[in-house]
């Protein structure tokens, strides 16, 4: 009795994360991990050898395990990462006791029980187009089942908690809300825009659910020559279906109002919110929709679509467009371009909107959820 005690109320965390570039998904691991290490600093991160931020792993005091095969997993040329996921963490887990282990990003242990899982969104099953076909195979078989076989499941809005129950067929009370936030302590930079402003901005990979090509035809079709746009975001092509080809036939990739910057990191990121005239977000779909998010905590005035979770996380704060319409998209551009009136009243609202969020409230939330499933699941021993 004892035994099952301890193992139902110890926690670990699948850090696998902390080998990634940080884009949303990673910020919201990141963030809930560092709440969670000052709440419970008992908790045990876990991580493979391959670690792309040192600060964070010694924030964390990550363990790193499964070194031996992880070598051997690179010596063959297999996916070192996954197979670390799904063979080196799991082994570990029952050698140690079985705890509860939280994954923050979508996937987990296929065959480890004591599971509690993040499901952002259901994009790979809604809108499989956008995907490579073997990241949609990969997915489709997985998320459902680790959704299934969880002890709790954590998404960060109400519209991707429908689309679990709905889709999944998941009862409500085994999903839990814990949204994404904002670090405003990491704003105020002074530096200067490397880019001539004006200029319009969008943050996001360069995959087909962001509709850029639908962004950058509404900007050509502004009057404005001196305005620019300023793309943010890489191109995994492991994943996504290339948008490239139809990038290049619009002509967008040779006009010079139109830059492209690829990756950038935190800070250059925040340089670039706080120089911008405006943020337009024309997504198809989104479980939250965290860069617009961040640009109104920089204080600068948004455009977002009227699709999937955006209206639930703005609200008021923020202008809207069809995703689908190109000219709608510029009209609304135009709109924040020429009142100056409007983008203070949309800044204000913007700071006001960032504060509904906060990466402590999100993690008691995470918190609570994990042990009161943990208390279910040995009250039905």
């Amino acid at each position: 009795m004892n035994r099952v005690q301890k193992n139902s109320t110890s926690l670990a965390v699948n850090t696998r994360f902390i080998s990634q570039k940080i884009t949303g998904t990673q910020r919201f691991a990141s963030n809930i991990a560092r709440e969670l290490k000052k709440m419970r600093p008992e908790t045990l991160f876990l991580a493979p050898p391959a670690i792309n931020n040192p600060q964070l792993a010694a924030e964390l005091e990550v363990r790193v395990i499964g070194a031996k095969n992880y070598r051997l997993y690179q010596k063959l040329n297999l996916p070192a990462n996954p197979l670390w996921e799904q063979i080196d963490l799991p082994l570990y887990l029952w050698r140690h006791g079985n705890p509860g282990l939280l994954n923050l990003i979508n996937l987990a242990p296929y065959f480890y029980k004591n599971n509690i899982i993040t499901i952002h969104d259901l994009c790979f099953k809604l809108y499989p187009e956008f995907f490579s076909r073997k990241f949609t195979t990969l997915y489709n078989f997985l998320v459902p089942r680790l959704a299934r076989r969880a002890r709790h499941i954590i998404t960060v809005s109400q519209h991707s908690k429908s689309d679990i129950c709905e889709h999944f067929l998941i009862p409500p009370e085994k999903v839990t809300i814990a949204g994404n936030a904002v670090n405003f302590e990491d704003a105020g930079s002074n530096q200067t825009s490397p880019y001539p402003e004006p200029y319009i901005l969008a943050v996001g990979a360069l995959e087909p659910r962001k509709n850029i090509p639908n962004l950058i035809a509404a900007f050509r079709k502004l009057p404005e020559r001196n305005l620019r746009l300023v793309i943010v975001g890489k191109n995994d092509l492991h994943v996504f279906r290339q948008t490239q080809e139809r990038l290049c036939n619009s002509g967008a990739t040779e006009d010079k109002r139109v830059i492209f910057t690829g990756y950038l990191d935190d800070h250059k990121l925040t340089t670039l919110y706080r120089h911008a005239i405006g943020f337009c977000y024309p997504s198809f779909y989104e479980g939250f929709g965290l860069p617009p998010l961040e640009a109104q905590a920089q204080g600068c005035p948004v455009i977002v679509s009227r699709r999937a979770s955006l209206p639930e996380v703005f609200g008021d704060s923020a202008l809207y467009c069809d995703p689908e319409n190109i000219d709608n998209i510029a009209h609304m551009l135009q709109i924040l371009i020429d009142d100056q009136d409007l983008r203070e009243r949309l800044k204000l609202a913007g700071l006001k909107n960032c504060r509904r969020f906060s990466w402590r409230q999100s993690t008691e939330k995470i918190v609570t959820a994990i042990f009161k499933s943990s208390s279910n699941k040995n009250n039905h021993r």
